[in-house]
């Protein structure tokens, strides 16, 4: 039984909606897991996936005639329109403020309603799942756990919600709320990432590393009108986010649609504004969690949506003394709805097998052969290298300071690079950072994160143990010990945190190698990990554009699986 899962509007309309991929599973098991964004190289893609279509069939080997299900995210407008209008009228008689413009807009959206998929596809049963089912199917399957409390919260799903509180007890998923997306604290996050001059939807995380350079008491208690916690409905309240919500329905101008919020930010610092609104959703999420543990009772917590891409966030979270574990799913944005769906459809089918099947990596993209490369290179007429032992070359250049660009083995699906597309220096001098801003056209105030090798990872990071599965994802940071900001100082925060990626020994992967070689060099188990991409770029996806950025200059050293390549100035690339 092999599912797909795809999250994209229609296959014969031009609708977009963000972060469209697919996925295809068997039998429950992962076999791949794409996002169009890597073949169309627009960043956060919302069209059809139609490229990451074609190659999934090609990188499981599977032809259309053996998909049997369909799995979509999002249910039909009519549906969506009915969640709709039940929240609109809450939300008018909690607050006042009646949504006219958001509801005709959805009226109109509803009359528009019919979603299709390929023609080659249309022997498949086809499945729709919730929003935010999707996301708590994509936590709960992939996480360790049988029992866990499921919590989703993003900008907005299905139009109408921000999230769901909800528990996973033998493969059953059990919905308790669902939260009102008229209050949604991914859409505040959203809006102030939008006041600030960054791009809403993409920028998010540019507001979490700058709120640590700013004061929040200045402003904490007039910001939490627009977002805060309601212990009574166990849901986030806002005296302003419907109003805004409202107004972003047609086109008005930016000051327009920013009123409310340009009225009571505009005399403040873009530091402090961050530091405050980070306070605020750090505020509301953990109270939310705190009374989600309390009801189900269980407190190993399993998070999916884009607020968990909020990796200081997701720390304070951990540092709840009711929570005993949390697991945020890496593809934790609309991303990973693919998978969620198709993974939500498999327990509806086989649900009485299950059993927890945690994710190992998150490997799952395309890959190319030695031969491949070679081929690709001699074509182009560009020297290169084969070292006897690859990963001690590696760890040569990168304890002689050069900048090595990591490019092997199959593409990570989701946010983080992993190891198999990453760009990696050394962390002992700090003024490396200033150096990868201007190579890589980056924002001058991001953190960049560490790999570091299991074995010595409660050496560097306070709090850790062996047990955190969310560290080896990079989707949690952690307050850093003396010795991380001594010896590695490229790699802490302004604020005394990091966002790790553990690497472990399991399967000994090239990227555990590389830091075991280097560790032997250098005596210092970690290194500089950030993604292989230029600024405002997907992640490479191919040879042919890790070549490019080699070509750029914005790299010393690429690595293609076992060949070295240094220079391509004069090849007809």
């Amino acid at each position: 039984m092999r599912i797909m899962g795809i999250h994209g509007f229609s296959y014969k309309k031009n609708r977009k909606l963000h972060d469209t991929g697919v996925a295809i599973i068997d039998n429950g098991k992962i076999l791949a897991a794409v996002d169009e964004e890597r073949y169309s190289r627009v960043k956060n893609e919302g069209s059809f996936p139609v490229r990451a279509l074609e190659d999934i069939y090609n990188v499981t080997c599977t032809k259309s005639e053996d998909i049997d299900v369909v799995a979509m995210p999002d249910k039909s407008h009519i549906w969506q329109l009915k969640k709709v209008l039940r929240y609109a009228f809450k939300t008018y008689f909690e607050t006042g403020i009646l949504m006219h413009r958001y509801v005709f807009k959805a009226l109109i959206r509803a009359i528009d309603n019919k979603r299709h998929i390929p023609e080659n596809l249309s022997h498949a049963k086809k499945i729709y799942v919730e929003h935010h089912l999707a996301h708590a199917a994509s936590a709960y399957y992939t996480c360790p756990w049988n029992e866990a409390t499921i919590i989703t919260v993003d900008g907005m799903g299905d139009y109408s919600m921000s999230g769901i509180i909800g528990t996973g007890v033998n493969g059953k998923i059990n919905v308790i709320q669902r939260l009102n997306g008229f209050y949604s604290p991914g859409l505040f996050y959203s809006i102030i990432t939008d006041y600030l001059g960054f791009t809403a939807g993409r920028h998010e995380g540019k507001v979490t590393g700058l709120a640590a350079f700013g004061d929040y008491s200045e402003l904490i208690e007039e910001l939490s009108d627009f977002l805060s916690y309601n212990s009574k409905t166990n849901d986030f309240q806002s005296k302003i986010m419907p109003f805004e919500i409202d107004r972003y329905s047609f086109e008005y101008g930016k000051k327009e649609k920013l009123y409310l919020f340009t009225k009571l930010l505009s005399n403040h610092s873009k530091e402090n504004i961050a530091a405050a609104t980070q306070k605020i959703l750090e505020n509301s999420v953990t109270e939310l969690i705190k009374n989600a543990v309390k009801k189900t009772g269980l407190k190993k917590i399993v998070l999916a949506g884009g607020v968990f891409a909020n990796v200081k966030l997701n720390q304070k979270i951990k540092e709840l003394s009711c929570v005993d574990d949390i697991y945020i799913f890496p593809a934790m944005s609309d991303s990973g709805l693919s998978i969620g769906a198709a993974l939500y459809a498999n327990f509806m089918i086989y649900n009485n097998k299950f059993e927890p099947k945690p994710l190992v990596d998150v490997f799952l993209g395309k890959g190319y052969t030695n031969k491949n490369i070679e081929k690709l290179l001699i074509s182009n007429e560009i020297v290169f290298e084969r070292p006897e032992s690859i990963e001690h070359q590696i760890a040569i250049y990168l304890a002689t300071g050069k900048i090595v660009a990591h490019f092997n083995g199959r593409m990570e699906y989701g946010p983080r690079a992993l190891g198999n597309r990453s760009i990696l220096v050394q962390a002992t001098d700090f003024s490396i950072n200033k150096e990868l801003n201007k190579r890589l056209r980056r924002t001058e105030f991001m953190p960049f994160a560490p790999a570091i090798l299991e074995e010595y990872a409660n050496e560097y990071l306070e709090n850790w143990n062996m047990n955190d599965i969310a560290s080896q994802f990079m989707t949690i940071t952690y307050n850093v010990t003396d010795k991380m900001k001594l010896k590695t100082p490229a790699v802490v925060h302004i604020d005394g945190t990091a966002r790790p990626q553990i690497v472990n020994s399991k399967g000994i992967s090239r990227f555990y190698k590389i830091l075991m070689e280097y560790n032997k060099i250098t005596g210092i188990p970690l290194v500089v990990n950030t993604s292989f991409n230029i600024h405002e770029e997907p992640i490479v996806n191919t040879p042919q554009e890790a070549l490019n950025i080699l070509k750029q200059n914005s790299v010393d050293i690429l690595i293609l699986n076992d060949f070295v390549v240094k220079n391509i100035k004069e090849s007809k690339l």
